[in-house]
């Protein structure tokens, strides 16, 4: 069998192409695919901002008219390119697995005291999503903050970002981490179709010019669809839709399609200050919304969906507020050990929480990549001038960081925690020690756990509690407290606290 796809003519169109076709014949051992690559109106226009543009459709419109003059089989896009309203013409049939759909902050390391200095920052992004939701963000996430973010237009593929930034006045660009990705790990599509080496060498200088950062999506989710491609063929091919069926990655198909009905129902369009993220993990459906609507209604959310659960005939006297480690605890730093300070200087990368970190630690601090447990301890870190990287968004290690291609290879980390931390590899930079406690859980019901140690000396002091409805994030903590309780009791997850004291809104939780 005979199969053309189409897409457009930049490296991470053709690369995505390449992805597609390889999956197939993969399946297919005796298909054929031959590719036709072209240009569509939006690359064609380098001079207008995207948001000054017709709103829907200006990479992908001229694709859909090859499909239906039979000029191509199969078109592969950057799934978040496509309008949301399709006339029925064309149907959207499958999609790869996901590729990160985070944000990526590139700032020219020979600007950094510059920006410190003077307190400003320059980047190149014409988004009017990341101009809304990066502003507050960036002010406390770059070391020492910043007062004054100004962001300045760019068009082009990747490399001539990149090449805008390096050669020119601004001090930084923010693109999908996901088209970084896929570009740097083409090397193994330079063997089987086109040269990539050349993109993967001046994609890879440009990043080592640069401090980065991958940004979280509570703060900053992305554009509806980002990371995911998509392929699309002309309805009624039965044919090919059955045959794509076996490189369709369901889990995918269904997040994407959600985040689209979403952004629908505020217009669609690239115009827009809106990001969002569905993510469907073992432990629930990640979800995050942030923005501004066209009427002025901000929206802000980040929450774990999850079967709905009626709580409603809870008493006030029954919840109780999320306690602290001291409550419990005494936290008695480490002193750093020759040893310590020898795993801190060998690790590549460092994971920890602003907590699990004193001064004699933050000074051994030196080269590694610090990547922190939550966008509060990026703040906090950030407001020591430490650069931090990335941050697992108080989720936990569940997903991948996906920071290798950013890296340039494997990476050894380090995870600074207390003495007693199940975490492997770790260093102990503070020990929890037991204190008498105050606390009584009388007639309390509803509890939120921050940590795993709290709830295990809580239980010991109050075997009861074990009754209890018990809650928790998705990290470390539900996994220890989850072994404790056993398969048999719920556990239930939340992104944080704050999404579980929703819960009780005007029911007493503080």
């Amino acid at each position: 069998m005979q199969l053309t796809i189409g897409a457009r003519k930049s490296d991470l169109a053709r690369i995505q192409a390449y992805m597609v076709g390889d999956a197939l014949q993969k399946q297919f051992v005796k298909l054929n695919v031959s590719y036709v690559f072209s240009s569509s109106l939006g690359d064609q226009n380098q001079q207008d901002p995207l948001w000054k543009m017709p709103s829907q459709g200006v990479f992908t419109q001229d694709f859909r008219q090859k499909l239906l003059d039979g000029d191509v089989d199969m078109v592969v896009h950057s799934w978040k390119d496509l309008p949301t309203e399709n006339d029925g013409s064309t149907m959207l049939a499958a999609t790869l697995n996901r590729a990160d759909p985070r944000d990526l902050l590139l700032i020219k390391k020979s600007v950094l005291k510059e920006v410190e200095q003077n307190s400003e920052l320059r980047l190149l992004s014409s988004s009017p999503r990341r101009m809304h939701n990066l502003t507050g963000f960036l002010k406390r996430a770059m070391p020492g903050g910043v007062k004054r973010i100004r962001f300045e237009d760019v068009r082009g593929n990747i490399q001539t970002r990149l090449d805008k930034l390096l050669g020119g006045d601004a001090h930084g660009l923010v693109v999908a981490k996901a088209a970084i990705d896929r570009l740097l790990g083409a090397q193994d599509l330079s063997r089987r179709h086109d040269n990539f080496a050349s993109s993967v060498k001046k994609i890879r200088h440009g990043i080592e010019q640069c401090q980065w950062m991958v940004l979280p999506v509570s703060c900053n989710p992305p554009a509806a669809a980002q990371g995911a491609l998509v392929v699309e063929v002309a309805s009624g091919r039965n044919d090919l839709v059955k045959l794509l069926a076996k490189i369709n990655h369901l889990g995918t198909f269904e997040d994407v399609e959600a985040e689209r009905k979403i952004l629908k129902l505020y217009g669609g369009g690239c115009h827009q200050k809106i990001g969002v993220c569905v993510e469907t993990r073992e432990l629930g459906k990640i979800f995050a919304l942030r923005g501004m609507t066209d009427a002025g209604e901000n929206l802000d959310q980040f929450e774990v969906v999850r079967p709905g659960v009626d709580w409603s005939n809870i008493e006030e006297n029954e919840i109780c507020p999320p306690l602290k480690s001291g409550d419990f605890f005494v936290r008695e730093p480490v002193l750093i050990s020759e040893k310590s300070l020898a795993e801190m200087k060998k690790a590549d990368a460092l994971l920890l929480a602003s907590s699990a970190i004193p001064q004699s630690y933050l000074r051994a601090i030196g080269d590694q990549l610090i990547w922190a447990s939550g966008v509060k301890s990026w703040f906090e870190f950030a407001a020591q001038g430490i650069w931090v990287c990335g941050c697992d968004d108080n989720l936990g290690a569940g997903r991948a960081r996906q920071i290798e291609h950013l890296w340039g290879g494997d990476i050894n980390w380090l995870t600074l925690t207390h003495r007693d931390s199940p975490s492997f590899p770790s260093v102990a930079t503070y020990v929890l020690k037991a204190k008498s406690t105050d606390f009584s859980p009388g007639s309390k019901k509803y509890f939120y756990w921050r940590s795993g140690s709290l709830f295990k000396r809580a239980l010991e002091l109050f075997p009861e509690i074990v009754n209890g409805v018990h809650s928790c994030g998705m990290g470390q903590t539900f996994d220890i407290i989850h072994e404790i309780l056993g398969k048999n009791t719920p556990l239930y997850v939340f992104v944080n606290e704050n999404q579980w004291k929703e819960m009780f809104k005007g029911m007493g939780a503080k």
